[in-house]
């Protein structure tokens, strides 16, 4: 069974780092009062084009200048609905760590028709590992450049205030991460390892009593916990795009070490081998997950797990103590040391080891830049790795589908 929590499984689990990071900038000094120093934005050199590319920016989210949106990849998402009625939502944060889009139900004027569960319409209560996001399912056709789903799939409208509250059983879950998470992005792309939010757990096939209180059926102002077949459950939009199907590759510039850029654009590039545009590089290599997509490895030498993840805004990793901690006004769940900290990282099936730079988050927050490749935050799990987006920059990574290679069935990472 695939539950979604962090210790389990990380069908959802990826984003909650990510809204972690992106909160605590503000109570850093960050903000928009005072422009950061000119130092020039990073661009992507012999960027891939075609239809089946779309652009990727990292920058201050300009409708909210009081919190600093660092390490947060935006692109732009249409839903369209059956007669071709379309609206185009902006930035909706790249997450390759969950499947499934989800925007918020305020950003969304287009009436695109719930999805019928019972006697009402389904909602879900989208698990992370900081908590959830309630709100209602909705159906969409979903475009990116020039790519459309072959059919209208699930989409989860956030904080929908049409719907009740969240009910107790998915309260349960700890902090409402969708109301935390507003200020950060208008919507979370999820374009995971995997097809399904939830996948079997969810289906009724799964007892009841064994199943994760993630959907619901709503109606009469009341929500009770119900199944939700794969048909019904938030989906990977790449999945159901007619050629282009089986994974992604994300690709963002390098970037001055430790200090970061202003901004940061790259691109997103749907497919993998599929086009002459996205081959995989030369001499990449391929690392299979297991269902509950994590890869082991060596961090600094110590045996350990983690995953990749463009959905976390920084390096979250469980470092001893001769690294330091910022101090509690910064705050202390941040890295700060006084020179920048080189950590290697080895995954499994390579004898290659990829160097992580750890520098001072509180400095970084003072520049008030947005693209920080060696920002990095504290993990409550021993011997863990949460490579985020910094891991990204100046090294393009593919999110293999799960069934698209026989190599590795639950899908993969390559880079």
């Amino acid at each position: 069974m695939r539950m979604n929590t962090l210790s389990t499984s990380r069908r959802l689990a990826g984003c909650a780092l990510a809204l972690f990071a992106s909160l605590q900038l503000a109570a850093c000094g960050g903000g928009g009062s005072a422009p950061p120093p000119a130092t020039p934005s990073a661009s992507l050199a012999n960027a891939a084009t075609g239809p089946n590319v779309v652009a990727v920016s990292i920058r201050q989210l300009e409708t909210n200048p009081n919190t600093i949106t660092a390490n947060t990849p935006y692109v732009s998402v249409t839903v369209c609905d059956a007669n071709n009625n379309c609206q185009t939502i902006p930035d909706v944060m790249v997450d390759t760590g969950s499947a499934g889009l989800r925007l918020f139900a305020s950003k969304v004027s287009l009436n695109l028709p719930g999805i019928p569960s019972g006697n009402g319409t389904l909602a879900a209560c989208a698990q992370f590992a900081s908590g959830y996001a309630w709100g209602s399912m909705h159906l969409a056709i979903v475009r990116m450049g020039g790519e459309t789903s072959t059919t209208a799939i699930p989409v989860q409208f956030m904080n929908d205030s049409a719907r009740p509250a969240a009910p107790s059983t998915c309260a349960a879950q700890g902090t409402n991460f969708a109301a935390r998470f507003a200020p950060v992005a208008n919507g979370i792309l999820g374009i995971s390892n995997f097809i399904h939010d939830c996948g079997a757990s969810c289906t009724a096939s799964t007892p009841a009593s064994e199943r994760p209180a993630m959907y619901y059926a709503c109606g009469n102002d009341t929500c009770i916990q119900t199944s939700a077949e794969l048909s019904q459950q938030g989906t990977n939009p790449i999945s159901t795009f007619p050629v282009d199907n089986n994974g992604s590759i994300l690709s963002l510039p390098a970037l001055p070490l430790p200090g970061g850029a202003i901004s940061a654009t790259g691109t997103l590039t749907f497919g993998i081998g599929t086009q002459a545009n996205n081959a995989l590089p030369a001499g990449a290599q391929l690392f299979p997950i297991g269902q509950d997509a994590y890869i082991s490895g060596m961090i600094d030498g110590v045996a350990g797990r983690g995953f990749i993840d463009s959905g976390s805004n920084g390096y979250f990793l469980d470092l001893d103590s001769s690294v330091t901690r910022c101090t509690p006004d910064n705050p202390s769940s941040w890295y700060c040391p006084s020179n920048p900290v080189a950590l290697s990282v080895q995954l499994a099936g390579t004898s290659t080891a990829q160097t992580l730079l750890i520098g001072n988050a509180s400095a970084m927050f003072n520049t008030q830049f947005t693209a920080l490749p060696a920002l990095a935050g504290t993990a409550a799990i021993a011997n863990f790795a949460d490579l985020g987006l910094p891991f990204f920059y100046g090294r393009p990574i593919a999110t293999g589908l799960e069934g698209t290679n026989p190599n590795a069935p639950d899908g993969y990472w390559a880079l």
